[in-house]
C-alpha cells in the first residue's frame, strides 16, 4: 500500500541497477513524490518505460533543482565528484544519500565539502547482481537486504528517521554503522568475495585452456556456479572498490591465506581434522542473517 514518505521530490542521480531498484521500490511504496532520474538519455527512456522514474534529464544541476532527497548512485568516484558540484545548488534541510560499497571516503569528502543546512547519510544497500544497467532493475532487489546507513555528524535526527522509512518501504532492514566498520566489514563479507570468485573461475579456466580440456567447463556443477556467479560483474563497477578500500582488502586476503594455509596443512598431513573446520562453519552459516 502506498503511503507518504516525507519527500515532493526525490532525484535519482544514475538510474542503473541500483538507481533503478531503488526508484522502482519506491515508486511500489510512497504516494505523491515526483521521482526524477539524472543519468544519459537513453537510459532516462528506459527508467520512464519501466517504472523507475516519473521524468529524467542528462543536466545534473536541472535534476536536482529543488529536490527534497538526492540519491547517488554512481560508481564511488563520480559520488565523490558529484558531491562537490552539486553542494552550492542544495535546498535547505534537503537529504543527500549515496548507494557507494565503501564508506569513509564519501563520509570525509561529504563532511568537508557539503554544506551544514543539508543533512547527509551514507548508505549502501547491500544487494546487487552480476547484471548491471537499468534493464536489470527490479522492484524487489533489496526485499530483506541489509541495507547499512552512515549517518553525517550532528545529522537531523528527523532527517535520519525518513530514511528509515524509506530503507523500510522497500523491504530492506536497516544496519547503522561508522565509516571504518562498514569499509572492514564490506571487505571481508563482499570485496573479498568477489576477489575469490574471479581467482576461482579463472584457475579452472587457465587450466582447461592449458591442458586443452574443455571438461572443466562442462563438469562443473551448481556449486561451482552458485559460488563463482558474480565472476561475472564488471570491473568498471569494482575498479573504485579496490581503490578505495584497497588496504583492508589485503588486510582480507592475507588473513584468508593463513585460514587456507591451515586446511592446506590439515590435508598433507590427516584430513579428518577438516572435521573442526566444517563444524566452526556450519555454527557461523546459521548466524547469518540471509540464509
Amino acid at each position: 500500500m502506498n503511503e507518504e514518505c516525507g519527500f515532493k521530490k526525490i532525484t535519482i542521480i544514475g538510474v542503473g541497477l541500483i538507481g533503478g531498484s531503488l526508484g522502482m521500490a519506491i515508486k511500489a511504496g510512497c504516494m505523491n513524490s515526483r521521482i526524477v532520474g539524472i543519468d544519459k538519455s537513453k537510459t532516462i527512456e528506459k527508467a520512464i518505460a519501466s517504472g523507475a522514474i516519473d521524468q529524467g534529464t542528462d543536466n545534473l544541476l536541472e535534476g536536482i533543482k529543488n529536490a527534497d532527497l538526492i540519491i547517488i548512485a554512481t560508481p564511488i568516484g563520480t559520488i565523490l565528484k558529484i558531491l562537490s558540484k552539486i553542494a552550492p545548488y542544495l535546498k535547505k534541510k534537503c537529504l543527500v544519500t549515496d548507494t557507494g560499497s565503501t564508506k569513509t571516503k564519501i563520509m570525509e569528502e561529504a563532511n568537508r565539502i557539503l554544506p551544514s543546512y543539508v543533512d547527509f547519510i551514507g548508505g549502501h544497500p547491500m544487494a546487487g547482481s552480476e547484471k548491471f544497467g537499468i534493464d536489470a532493475a527490479k522492484v524487489d532487489l533489496f526485499k530483506n537486504k541489509p541495507y547499512i546507513l552512515i549517518p553525517r555528524n550532528k545529522l537531523n535526527q528527523k532527517a535520519l528517521e525518513k530514511m528509515y522509512g524509506i530503507v523500510n518501504m522497500i523491504g530492506a532492514y536497516t544496519l547503522k554503522l561508522d565509516a571504518k566498520e562498514h569499509d572492514r566489514i564490506t571487505a571481508a563479507v563482499s570485496h573479498l568475495p568477489q576477489l575469490i570468485a574471479i581467482s576461482m573461475v579463472n584457475l579452472s579456466g587457465s587450466l582447461a585452456e592449458k591442458e586443452n580440456n574443455e571438461n572443466f567447463f562442462k563438469a562443473s556443477g551448481s556449486a561451482f556456479y552458485d559460488m563463482t556467479r558474480i565472476a561475472s560483474s564488471s570491473f568498471e563497477i569494482w575498479k573504485d572498490i579496490y581503490t578505495t578500500n584497497n588496504e583492508i582488502i589485503v588486510e582480507m586476503i592475507d588473513k584468508f591465506k593463513k585460514h587456507l594455509d591451515k586446511i592446506e596443512d590439515k590435508l598433507k598431513n590427516d584430513p579428518d581434522n577438516l572435521k573442526e573446520n566444517f563444524k566452526q562453519a556450519n555454527k557461523f552459516r546459521k548466524l547469518y542473517k540471509n540464509d
